[in-house]
C-alpha cells in the first residue's frame, strides 16, 4: 500500500498547530490605531521604545502607543519585540503582562539600516508604505467596477523593444541565449487584446537602464491598461477617473496638497496639443521646423544653448520640451496630446492628419505620470517602424536587440482598434504622499 500524502500532509500540519515551542504568541486583538477607549482583554504585538518605571511606549506597523505596566519580574529590554496583555480604560493602556517574544542584541534605532530608513523623521516611510498597500487596493477595486481583468505577463523577455531612448537590462540564462528585463509590458498585453481579451490591466515591476534621480529608480512599478474599441481620449478620461476616484478614497475629495501647493484633481483636465505648448512656452513653430536644420536655427536663435548643431531632430524636440515646455505647464493637471508623427512611437496616426500620432502624456506638478496611445494596429506600419528605429540605434552605436516577431504576426492576425496608457505608479504616490523624492515612497530603491 502507498503512502498517502494528502493525510500524512494534514497529520504533519495539525501536530505543528498543536506544537508549543519558545516564542509561541497570542493573536493581537488590536494595533496601536485602532484602541477603543474601554476594552477587556487586550493584546498587542511591537517593539518596546521606552520604558521608564512603569511607564513605557510600544510601536507597531501603524505608530505608538503609551501604556502602564507592573513588572516585577522578567523585565524586558528596550528594543525587545513584546507582546502586551492588559485592558483599556479611559483612553488609557493598562497592561497586566508583558512578554518579550524576541531579545535584541542591540536596539534598532542605535543602528543604521532599514529600521532607520522606514522609522525616521516620524515614520514617515512607514506610512507611505501603507498609502502604497491604500492606493493599489484602490486601484483593483477601480478597475474591477469597471469590468477590467487583471493579467500577468513576462518580466524576461527575448524582444525588449527598439525606442532609442531605452537603455535595458540585458541578462544571459545560457550560452547563446540572451534575455532582457521588460522596459514595459506592452507587446505582451497587447498579445492579449490580439487573443480576444478587451479589458485588461496590470501592476507589475519595469526596468530601465538610467541613473537613479528624484523621479526615477532603475526598477520602478508600472501601472498598464488597455481597453479593445477605445482610443486615446477615452483613455484618458479612464485616467482623470482613476486619480479622482483615489483621491475620493484616499483623502475624501479631489483636492490634495503637494510641496506646499494646493492641487485639484477634479476632471476634466486641461489638454494642450504640442504644437499648441511649443507655441505658448517654447515660441516655436513645430510646423516651421519639419527638418532638424530648421529646428537647430529657430531654436539656437531663441538662445537655446543646450541645442547642439550635432543634436538630431528628436534631440532638440526634448531639449525644448524639458527646458521651456514642461516647467511652464504649472502644477495643475494637464494632458499633453498629439505628437509629431515621427514620435509616434506604438501610437496610430491621425487619419486626418497623418503629420501627428494620436499620442498623449500626462503632467502634474511638473511630474510625468503617463503615457498613452491609440493604439497602432497595422502591422506592416509597425514594422517599419521598428526598422527606422533599429536604423536610429545602429547610427548612434547603440546595442541591436531583436525584433519582437510574435507581436508582429499577433498584428497580422488582427488586433482590434484599442487605447492604452502607461502610468509611473511612484510617481503617482509622490503626489498622494507629498514626497520630493521617489526614494520616499519605495520600500527598497536601488
Amino acid at each position: 500500500m502507498g503512502i498517502n500524502r494528502f493525510f500524512l500532509r494534514a497529520t504533519m500540519m495539525e501536530r505543528f498547530k498543536q506544537s508549543k515551542y519558545p516564542g509561541d504568541c497570542s493573536a493581537a486583538t488590536h494595533m496601536t490605531k485602532d484602541l477603543p477607549a474601554d476594552a477587556e482583554g487586550v493584546c498587542l504585538h511591537g517593539y518596546l521604545v521606552e520604558l521608564e518605571g512603569d511607564k513605557g511606549v510600544l510601536l507597531d506597523a501603524h505608530g505608538k502607543v503609551d501604556f502602564t505596566a507592573q513588572i516585577r519580574a522578567g523585565r524586558p529590554q528596550i528594543g525587545d519585540i513584546v507582546e502586551l496583555h492588559g485592558r483599556v480604560c479611559r483612553g488609557v493602556l493598562l497592561v497586566d503582562k508583558v512578554i518579550s517574544l524576541v531579545k535584541v542584541q542591540l536596539r534598532p534605532w542605535e543602528l543604521g539600516g532599514d529600521w532607520q530608513r522606514f522609522n525616521r523623521v516620524g515614520g514617515a516611510l512607514r506610512q507611505n508604505m501603507l498609502l502604497r498597500d491604500a492606493v493599489l487596493k484602490a486601484i483593483r477595486n477601480f478597475f474591477a467596477d469597471r469590468g477590467f481583468l487583471e493579467v500577468e505577463t513576462p518580466t524576461l523577455v527575448r524582444a525588449p523593444g527598439q525606442e532609442v531612448q531605452l537603455e535595458v537590462f540585458e541578462t544571459k540564462a545560457e550560452v547563446g541565449e540572451r534575455f532582457y528585463l521588460a522596459t514595459s509590458p506592452e507587446h505582451h498585453m497587447k498579445r492579449l487584446l490580439g487573443s480576444g481579451f478587451d479589458k485588461i490591466f496590470q501592476i507589475c515591476k519595469s526596468y530601465r537602464k538610467e541613473e537613479s534621480s528624484k523621479i526615477h529608480n532603475p526598477e520602478f512599478t508600472m501601472l498598464e491598461w488597455y481597453r479593445a474599441y477605445a482610443n486615446y481620449e477615452e483613455i484618458i478620461e479612464d485616467l482623470e477617473n482613476l486619480v479622482s476616484h483615489l483621491g475620493q478614497t484616499l483623502v475624501g475629495g479631489t483636492k490634495i496638497a503637494y510641496r506646499g501647493t494646493s492641487i485639484e484633481l477634479k476632471p476634466p483636465w486641461r489638454r494642450l496639443t504640442l504644437h499648441q505648448a511649443f507655441n505658448l512656452y517654447a515660441d516655436l513653430d513645430l510646423d516651421a521646423c519639419k527638418s532638424r536644420d530648421e529646428f537647430y536655427q529657430r531654436a539656437s536663435s531663441l538662445g537655446f544653448g543646450s541645442v547642439n548643431r550635432e543634436d538630431s531632430w528628436e534631440e532638440i524636440f526634448f531639449k525644448v520640451l524639458l527646458e521651456k515646455v514642461e516647467p511652464a505647464l504649472g502644477v495643475g493637471p494637464v494632458f499633453l496630446k498629439d505628437y509629431p508623427s515621427r514620435l509616434a512611437a506604438l501610437a496610430k496616426l491621425k487619419e486626418n492628419n497623418t503629420a501627428v500620432a494620436e499620442r498623449v502624456e500626462a503632467y502634474v506638478a511638473g511630474l510625468e505620470l503617463a503615457n498613452g496611445f491609440t493604439e497602432l494596429n497595422d502591422p506592416r506600419e509597425q514594422r517599419l517602424r521598428f526598422m527606422e528605429e533599429r536604423r536610429q540605434r545602429r547610427e548612434l552605436g547603440l546595442p541591436i536587440h531583436p525584433l519582437d516577431e510574435e507581436f508582429l504576426s499577433m498584428l497580422q492576425q488582427g488586433m482590434p482598434p484599442a487605447g492604452g496608457i502607461a502610468v509611473g505608479l511612484d510617481r503617482l504616490l509622490m503626489l498622494f504622499a507629498d514626497a520630493a523624492s521617489i526614494d520616499e515612497v519605495i520600500a527598497f530603491p536601488l
